[in-house]
């Protein structure tokens, strides 16, 4: 197990980045982490042994963000360096080897409540990751991304703890 404060070893160096060179590595660290060689899926197992899928087409919306957070905040244009950085704690985090974390299923943002949602919040460092239900069984991968206070109240509301560790 590693703590959370260990998680800072797996920072991505992101500094000097933007645009298109921001999306180019995070693009490539995703695809060689989490999809399987060659291919748009990749398969891991989450801290409870189910099957959770990684789709090439969820980078842009695991790992972007709004440029219009008043406006548009639905629309994810820019790449979030934030995220980037953060792209190697997804595997640890869902697979249970980061200790103060939890699991919780929870209703979708977008309003659906059944199938719950999975997330996972790393509750020191305010960090997230958000796995969704699949027809078949298991999860996919959505997103994860730093998170406030408030908004991880807010995703736990009306769901249930799945497991601490």
């Amino acid at each position: 197990m590693m703590k959370p404060a260990e998680l800072v070893e797996l920072l991505e160096d992101v500094s000097g980045l933007s645009g298109g060179d921001l999306f180019e590595k995070g693009f490539s660290i995703y695809r060689d982490l989490y999809l399987a060689k060659g291919r748009v899926v990749g398969v891991e197992k989450t801290h409870d042994g189910h099957i959770l899928l990684f789709h090439e087409d969820r980078f842009e919306h695991a790992f972007q963000t709004t440029s219009d957070r008043l406006c548009s905040p639905d629309r994810k244009d820019i790449v979030d360096a934030k995220r980037i950085a953060r792209i190697r704690w997804v595997r640890p985090v869902v697979t249970g080897q980061v200790t103060s974390t939890a699991c919780f299923e929870v209703p979708s943002p977008t309003g659906r409540s059944r199938p719950p949602n999975r997330l996972y919040v790393v509750e020191s460092e305010l960090y997230v990751v958000w796995l969704e239900p699949r027809t078949s069984g298991g999860w996919k991968f959505s997103s994860a991304y730093p998170a406030t206070r408030d908004g991880v109240e807010r995703y736990k509301r009306g769901g249930r703890t799945v497991g601490r560790w």
